[in-house]
Parts: C-alpha cells; sequence; structure tokens
C-alpha cells in the first residue's frame, strides 16, 4: 500500500475494484483513462535520435480540471486506504486540494499511478502452479491420509 502525507495526515492509498467504479464516476473516466484525464501524461520521441528513451512528461498541473480530477482520485483512494487500515473514510476532493502542497503535486501523481499499477497487477502465484482443483486436491489429501 502507498502511502502520501497531506495535511499532516500519513494517507494510505489502496485501488481495487470498488475504487474503480468510484474513479468512473467522479473522474468521468476509466482508471486506464488516467494517465490522458488527470495525469496528463505525454510521450515524445526524440526523432534525431530514434534509439533514445522517450521524453516523459506529466502535466497534471497545467490545467485546473485536471487538478481537480487529481483531488478526487486522491480522496477515492485514500478513502479506500483508510478504511482498510480501520480509520474512518473522511477525505473529500476539497480537503485533499486545500491541503495538497502545489510543488507536491507530481510526487502525488507518482504515488496514485503507483497504486493504481500495483491494484491492476495480478496477484502473484508460483509460475509452476496452475489453477487449483479443490476437489482434486481434497481426493489427493483423502489417498495420501489413507497411506
Amino acid at each position: 500500500m502507498t502511502e502520501i502525507k497531506i495535511g499532516g495526515r500519513t494517507i494510505p492509498l489502496s485501488y481495487m475494484a470498488y475504487e474503480m467504479i468510484a474513479i468512473q464516476r467522479e473522474c468521468g473516466c476509466t482508471a486506464f483513462q488516467l494517465k490522458d484525464e488527470v495525469f496528463g501524461i505525454k510521450v515524445t520521441e526524440d526523432e534525431d535520435h530514434p534509439d533514445a528513451d522517450p521524453k516523459v512528461e506529466i502535466t497534471v498541473f497545467e490545467d485546473p480540471e485536471k487538478i481537480e480530477k487529481m483531488g478526487a482520485l486522491i480522496a477515492i483512494l485514500g478513502n479506500a486506504g483508510l478504511e482498510e487500515r480501520g480509520e474512518t473514510p473522511d477525505l473529500t476532493a476539497k480537503w485533499v486540494l486545500r491541503h495538497m502542497k502545489p510543488a507536491l503535486i507530481l510526487g502525488y501523481a507518482i504515488a496514485a499511478m503507483a497504486e493504481i499499477s500495483e491494484g491492476n497487477m495480478m496477484e502473484a502465484r508460483d509460475e509452476n502452479e496452475g489453477p487449483v482443483d479443490e476437489v482434486l486436491e481434497e481426493q489427493k489429501s483423502k489417498k495420501s491420509e489413507g497411506k
């Protein structure tokens, strides 16, 4: 779980399917559209140096609407994290924006992106292990007990 500090509070961020729905409602876009609609990520290739890594810019702070959506996003992820931690999910977009340091907007954006990326990853599973058939596992267990 990613944590950020806003307004003297340490706020854990959490992203699961429930937050995906809230993001669609509050931010007006899917989690996969956040890179354009909220973070304003621009990737440009250097045409003179095609082997060079592309330049990545995050332009969230250039557009007031993106900043407002960022406040809503942090409130959604923060409330989920607070709830997971057993605390009262009391964040509002206004409170987040009122306490967010403008110089740290990029850091908050990176933290939110990291949490969303983590939430979108499949749960790790041993590479040698496929889906588990519980009936088959129970039968194997009974056979091994009988020996």
